[in-house]
């Protein structure tokens, strides 16, 4: 997975994990500019997975699920009407998805904990 990794000139993370990845992208920016512990913390809860457990984390534009072969993100529909720009950007983009492999992720998540 490709990724690259910036600063705004306020501080803010810019994720750019490519166009397959862009849903990662917008969730990760998201959540790691609201909670800089953000990373560590996901990282630690996607460790303790084991078996055929999954773990479910719901934000209000978001909802992730991740189990030891799969990481899958989706823009959340539950509150589409709250969320229609970042809805809309996200079909604009065909982003409104993404999915890699369990291992994939980690090793994304620790490049940019290492930033």
């Amino acid at each position: 997975m490709e990724l690259t990794i910036r600063r705004s000139l306020d501080g803010a993370f810019i994720i750019d994990c490519g166009d397959e990845h862009r849903c990662f992208s917008m969730w990760l920016e998201r959540e790691l500019n609201k909670d800089r512990q953000f990373i560590p913390s996901l990282v630690a809860q996607l460790k303790n997975l084991s078996g055929l457990a999954e773990l479910h984390i719901d934000s209000d534009e978001f909802r992730f699920e991740a189990n030891l072969d799969e990481v899958t993100i989706a823009v959340s529909q539950d509150n589409a009407t709250e969320n229609q720009a970042l809805l809309e950007e996200a079909m604009s983009l065909d982003a409104a998805h993404s999915a890699c492999g369990y291992d994939d992720f980690l090793e994304l998540l620790n490049s940019i904990e290492t930033y």
